[in-house]
């Protein structure tokens, strides 16, 4: 069922001015209230750490405050006692003076600590006994008076369970300070309660333990929220008045935005009824400079433009198609220039991941020899030229070669055949393609008078390529023929032409091979590999056969 205030602001019958004001005077009601609601929470939980911080510092100062001799004497006559020399101890000096401190510990923040106590450990870890309650003498004082005590009386030596209370254990066990980490409801006071748990310190700040290494005391504080629910009543009610006012304040805004908000749209409303009725010198009349404003002086400009362009609109269709269409030119040059053309039209037909496997190509890697030293001895606009020019060139001969450039990786060029359409000749490709960029690179050392060269490296095998990501991404292959490929190049001597075994034995019957010494490649141990050094006429093969690698 639709609730009736958003009946009414749905409803096709209601003006304009009304549903702004409807729901400007809620928004602003609901973020009032939500912004009362932080604020109390808010409070809540800085007035519960301020609490849990002061609880902290009381037990702390007061473990410290302790007198450490008489609580040691006390302590050492724990046994199994009667009434009658419990009580004498409770009147003894050493019981009345801590007694005494551990009141003034309480008188600290007495709207706030409720107990304050002294345990010390036993041979049970469960069973701790106490020593000093704050408030033994005060109560046994009343029932001496005959009045009703309903309270438990925690008399010296009494035993107290703590299987219940896990911090409590901890400290004596282990003779660390502890503070619970949230307040809990005591339903016996009707109030919310924390405690924290400190051992006895003597003058060097270390915890006091007796002569068996036992922690010898542990002082408990509890400390109630009182003071915290006052504070958060009174910040409850103050967060209510501030919400009505804001409430009161919204409903008079809404009415006055309303108002001047459906102004200028009721004026622009009838402009466009007259111009939708083809009296295109219907103007609106603008009354403010806001974005209502704005929107009726560029429905003013877009009147005036289509005044003027009524007669030769299709002329301008006309040619905004032949910008869109120069546009898009444009773009598919700049794809093709990163992709190769089959994979650009994939990806135009909305093909996210582009993945294809490949059984049969070689790939060939090329790197300048020495291109760190020439870096360091050259200027970078001088080095960025060069590069240009070279790879320039490469590229040429990849294209004249019909092989597929990937890409270059600072000094070095990568290319492969068979890809992205599968040729049968791909070896027989990328050696041309190899010696073409050998002769390259020696004629520009010549004209350049330099000893450039390069190494290049080839293999020949089953690769992955594809476009992966979202953001720059560009045409690429993955597959252990690629890393082979580039350790043939690293391996490789300059100015030659690298090749492993797979790519020798396709072109064994059409190139001339000086067979190398097997080498010891990273990641695939020791390979036989060969120096292709140019390839053998078809006359001479005609009259020889396939000829036999040199070396």
């Amino acid at each position: 069922m639709v609730p009736p205030t958003l009946r009414l602001l749905t409803s096709p019958w209601v003006r304009l001015r009304r549903k702004l004001t409807i729901a400007f005077f809620l928004v602003s009601a609901l973020v009032s209230v939500v912004l009362a609601v932080v604020l109390y929470r808010f409070i809540e939980r800085q007035l519960a750490v301020e609490l849990r911080d002061k609880l902290r510092d009381i037990a702390h100062v007061g473990a410290h405050s302790i007198d450490a001799a008489a609580y040691r004497r006390l302590a050492g006559t724990l046994g199994e006692l009667d009434d009658h020399a419990v009580a004498d101890i409770e009147h003894s000096a050493a019981f009345q003076t801590i007694s005494e401190q551990l009141r003034q510990i309480r008188a600290a923040e007495p709207a706030l600590i409720r107990y304050v106590y002294l345990l010390t450990p036993t041979g049970d870890p469960d069973q701790p006994k106490f020593v000093v309650d704050a408030d033994v003498l005060e109560l046994t004082a009343r029932l001496a008076r005959g009045e009703t005590v309903t309270e438990d009386i925690s008399h010296y030596g009494k035993p107290y369970d703590v299987k219940d209370i896990p911090l409590l254990a901890r400290a004596l066990t282990e003779c660390t300070s502890q503070l619970e980490p949230d307040f809990v409801r005591d339903e016996t006071f009707g109030v919310n309660s924390v405690s924290a748990y400190v051992p006895l310190a003597g003058a060097t700040g270390a915890p006091l333990v007796d002569a068996n290494g036992r922690c010898l005391g542990v002082l408990g504080v509890d400390i109630t929220d009182k003071k915290m629910r006052a504070a958060l009543d009174y910040a409850g009610s103050l967060a209510l008045r501030i919400s009505l006012a804001v409430v009161g304040l919204a409903l008079i805004v809404s009415i006055v935005m309303g108002t001047l908000l459906t102004r200028s749209i009721l004026a622009l409303s009838t402009t466009v009824k007259r111009f939708a009725d083809k009296d295109f010198s219907a103007r609106t009349r603008v009354f403010t400079k806001d974005e209502i404003g704005q929107l009726g002086h560029s429905f003013n400009a877009m009147a005036d433009t289509i005044q003027v362009h009524s007669d030769n609109l299709e002329e301008l269709v006309r040619q905004r198609t032949k910008e869109l269409t120069e546009e898009k030119q444009t773009s598919d040059r700049l794809l093709l220039n990163v992709l190769p053309a089959p994979i650009a039209d994939r990806l135009k037909t909305g093909e996210n991941l582009i993945v294809d496997r490949f059984d049969a190509v070689s790939v060939l890697f090329a790197d300048i020899v020495g291109f760190t030293t020439l870096s360091s001895r050259t200027s970078p606009e001088a080095l960025v030229t060069m590069l240009n020019e070279l790879f320039s060139t490469f590229d040429r001969l990849a294209e004249r070669h019909g092989l597929e450039k990937i890409k270059t990786i600072g000094d070095a060029y990568m290319v492969v055949a068979g890809i992205p359409q599968p040729i049968a000749d791909h070896a027989l490709a990328i050696a041309r393609m190899a010696i073409d960029m050998i002769a390259a690179i020696s004629a520009y050392a010549r004209r350049t008078d330099s000893e450039l060269t390069i190494r290049v490296g080839i293999h020949t095998g089953s690769v992955v390529a594809g476009v992966i990501g979202t953001k720059k991404f560009i045409y690429d292959l993955w597959g252990d023929t690629v890393n082979t490929a580039s350790r043939m190049e690293s391996h490789g001597v300059p100015g030659r032409i690298h090749v492993t075994e797979a790519t020798y034995r396709l072109l064994a019957d059409r190139f001339e091979f000086e067979k190398r010494a097997p080498i010891e490649v990273k990641g695939k141990g020791a390979m036989q590999t060969y120096l292709l050094i140019g390839e053998v006429p078809a006359s001479q093969r005609a009259l020889t056969g396939a000829p036999a690698p040199a070396g």
